[in-house]
Parts: C-alpha cells; structure tokens; sequence
C-alpha cells in the first residue's frame, strides 16, 4: 500500500477508528440506497458474491436476509473465484450483488460482468473511485474512500452498513420483514461502535499476552461466525500468525483436538441461543491451559469462563457484526505492533513476499 507509516498510528489505526463517522455518511445515503433495493426487490433470488473480506460480507448478508424474513426469503452467498469456475446459471429473475471496494478484484468483476449478460440484475458495493470493471453493474453503491493500509477495516464496515440497509428495505418490500424499527436501530450503530472503540486500552493489554502466542481460534454463531473469520483474516493480515474462525459447533469437530496451551481462543457471544454452547467450548479450553478470552454484550455476560471479558454495547445479534468486530480490529492492530510488523504493508516491504507477488494478481 502507498505511503506506509513506520510506527504507530499505523494508517490500519486511522481507519479502525473513523468507521463510525464514515458509516453516518452511509446512513446519509438510506434514499439512493434503497431506491437500488427497491429494483433488487422485484427479483426471486439474490446472491451476494465477494472474494477475502467481502466474502465475509456475503456470508453476513445471507445470515441477515434469514434472520430479519424469519427464513422466509432465501438468499445466498458465493465466493467469486468459485463462482466463476463452478457457474450458477443466471437469469433475469435474479440479482448478484458483488462486493469488491476496490472495483479491480478480477474474479469479482468477472463474475458481475458475466452474471450481466446472462440477464440478471447486477449491483456493485465499492469505494469511491473504484476500477471500471464494478462501475459497469447496473447499479453501483459507493462506501469510503480506498484504504491505505493492507489490512482493510473501514470499507468492510461501511459496506455492511449499505448492504444491512439494502436488506431490511427488501425484507419491507417483499412484506417478509420481521423486526420491527430496524432502520432505527441501524442509526444507532455508530454510537455503538464508538462505545465499542472504549474497549481499546483493554485489548492493547490483551494483545501483548497473546503476541507471545502460536495460534489464535475465534469462533461464533450466526452473523458472528463470519465475524470470528473476519477478525482472523485481519489477524492474518496485520500480525502474520496463524488464525481461524470457526462456526460455534464446528470447532469441536476437529479444530479443538489442535488446541492447546500454545493457543489463544476468542469467543463472541451475542445473546443467542448458541451462547449456551459457546459457555460450554469456553469452559473446556479451562482444561486445556488454553488463554480464554469472550467478546460479550451485557445481557450475555453471565457464567463466562474466561480469562478476559469484554464487554461490548447491547445490540442485538444481527448488530454484532459491526459491534463485535471492533475489539478484534484493534486486537490485530495491536498484535501487529507487539510483533513489530507494519499492518498497512501485508509483508510487500519485505523482498520474499515482493517478488511472489509478481507472480498472481488480485
């Protein structure tokens, strides 16, 4: 990325914490957003594709649609890449919603242009000044400004903020919405985030007992799972360990026979049901030495076994997706700088990673 940053505040920093003025911004864009919603409205299937973290994205879309319909309108996701490789066939009935911030993602924007010509209604989800490729969609969204930093934080969020509002508009046109004031509580997400950047002193002292680490495991139901893999790949991206995101199940199916004292596990609880389970993984990570920390709003916080415990703002289990990616942002920025890596770079300074990234493109 262009002008890397030495030291902290690294341009990773900067973004985390502009999110929730940027995301007001897109609050400010609920008209145009909605008239898009309205044309995808009229369509019998949808299918949100992306690629890295806009794949995350897609998977949330498709929890959300499920849970504010009560299941009642299926939509899905599909990784771009795959899309291509192993093709649904598209038809005027349909709309792809593609999500790629920078608008070059070849993959992405292959997908779009192909899913066009076959008929179906194309909507692009970008940042500003993205590549021609997602500007040739029928309609295009744009969030914020390009990230400077590697590891992207502040279009991921503003881009769930346009995509949450696009849906909750489809759910009320197709008469399937369930949730009563979500556009409400939607406005209520910046203030939110903000409570949730309070956690920061808190996680800049957990980030130097994990720096020490081999393996970080976060894990989380619902739109939360999505999160967990999110958080993980900022992880990845920032600090260069070794990080997973599992489903709340999953994990016991495989994943926790690896899990050891060399391991740090993060659990999302949001108030769900499955919370139940997560006490469950928690309580037996206890045995196994393993440093247990949750991320839990207050109604959840009961009966935690756990290490650390942090408390984000109450906001309901769809919400969690902005509200408990925060303290996983932060704690990547700040594993990066346990570990004296640069988070804005993804290793470009260094020459290997240099010269194998002139082999393949984005």
């Amino acid at each position: 990325m262009s002008d890397a940053r030495a030291a902290h505040p690294h341009h990773m920093y900067d973004a985390v914490h502009a999110q929730p003025t940027l995301i007001e911004r897109v609050l400010a864009q609920r008209a145009e957003i909605e008239r898009v919603a309205d044309a995808v409205a009229t369509k019998e299937r949808i299918t949100f594709v992306g690629i890295g973290s806009s794949l995350h994205i897609a998977r949330i879309c498709e929890s959300w649609m499920r849970e504010l319909t009560a299941g009642r309108f299926w939509a899905h996701y599909e990784q771009s890449f795959e899309l291509l490789h192993h093709p649904i066939a598209f038809g005027a009935n349909d709309a792809v919603i593609v999500i790629t911030h920078t608008g070059t993602s070849s993959a992405s924007v292959e997908a779009l242009k192909r899913a066009r010509s076959q008929g179906a209604l194309t909507v692009s989800i970008t940042g500003l000044n993205s590549g021609e490729g997602a500007r040739n969609a029928d309609f295009q969204i744009e969030t914020c400004e390009q990230e400077k930093a590697f590891a992207y934080t502040k279009s991921y969020t503003t881009a769930l903020m346009a995509l949450a509002l696009m849906i909750v508009r489809i759910a009320d046109r197709k008469k399937l919405l369930v949730r009563a004031g979500a556009v409400e509580k939607l406005t209520s997400v910046p203030n939110l985030m903000l409570s949730a950047l309070d956690l920061e002193p808190l996680v800049k002292v957990l980030a130097h007992r994990v720096a020490q680490l081999h393996r970080i495991e976060i894990f989380g139901s619902g739109a939360a799972w999505a999160t967990a893999c999110e958080g993980a790949l900022k992880i990845k991206e920032a600090a260069y360990i070794a990080a997973e995101g599992f489903d709340t199940e999953e994990i016991l199916h495989g994943p926790f026979s690896e899990t050891d004292s060399r391991a740090a596990l993060i659990g999302l609880l949001t108030g769900s049901d499955s919370d139940a389970r997560a006490r469950q993984i928690l309580r037996a990570a206890g045995e196994l030495e393993v440093l247990r920390t949750a991320i839990a709003t207050p109604s959840a916080n009961q009966d935690i076994a756990a290490e650390d415990v942090l408390l984000v703002p109450e906001c309901g289990e769809w919400l969690s997706a902005f509200v408990h990616l925060i303290p996983l942002q932060l704690l990547a920025y700040y594993l990066a700088i346990e570990r004296g890596a640069n988070p804005d770079t993804g290793r470009m300074e260094q020459p290997g990673h240099s010269k194998a990234s002139k082999h393949y493109k984005y």
